[in-house]
């Protein structure tokens, strides 16, 4: 049985290149999969409290911090093109006439003088850089509010997949997130094992 969440408030359209949602419920148990390898997997008991501890995948352009919650999950997201302010050249015209000094300066141990004599001749104008920016935060709202037993949070360095296992009102639960290098998308695929019990409402949030 196939079936889909409400997506609602998902922004600008080309965040529909960014992200797939495929929902599945299957009659036999959550998503078959193959044994992983125990030391190839990172897992908790309980979701990420802060973005440190949330999960990454990526693909060299797209990338996403996967928190594993069970009510509003949350997927950080960014994109290699999101930066703060805009290109500018980084190279000082002439300004590799102070190198030999700076150099000089290194092998007799005086990094700071170096180190001064680097950033005003060889660090670009402005010397403030760019910074990367997040993209913004998905967010899958779940209805149901009953308690969450057997929770388990994990991710597969091998297969680079993060996967969010957990039982709540008589079904099990998975939800699994990765980054596709060949298709350049982010991919959320929810499962569960009885028909018709995903549900869920997604939001795009700044």
């Amino acid at each position: 049985m196939r079936t889909f969440g409400q997506i609602t408030s998902l922004g600008p359209a080309f965040v529909a290149a960014l992200l797939l949602f495929g929902t599945w419920a299957a009659p036999g148990g959550c998503a078959e999969r193959a044994p992983a390898d125990p030391s190839t997997i990172l897992w908790y008991a309980h979701p990420a409290d802060k973005w440190e501890n949330a999960f990454p995948v990526g693909n060299g352009r797209l990338g996403a911090m996967v928190f594993g919650k069970t009510d509003d999950e949350e997927i950080q997201l960014n994109e290699e093109t999101y930066w703060s302010g805009g290109p500018y050249s980084t190279v000082v015209k002439g300004g590799y006439r102070a190198l030999p000094d700076i150099r000089k300066l290194v092998f007799e141990g005086n990094y700071k003088l170096a180190h001064i004599l680097f950033g005003r001749n060889l660090m670009g104008s402005p010397i403030e850089q760019m910074k990367y920016q997040s993209l913004g935060r998905l967010v899958l709202r779940f209805p149901s509010k009953e308690p969450v037993t057997d929770y388990r949070h994990e991710l597969d360095l091998d297969a680079a997949v993060v996967r969010t296992e957990y039982s709540q009102g008589g079904v099990r639960f998975a939800r699994e997130v990765f980054a596709s290098p060949v298709d350049q998308v982010i991919v959320v695929r929810l499962t569960a094992d009885r028909p018709g019990r995903i549900a869920f409402k997604a939001q795009l949030q700044g």
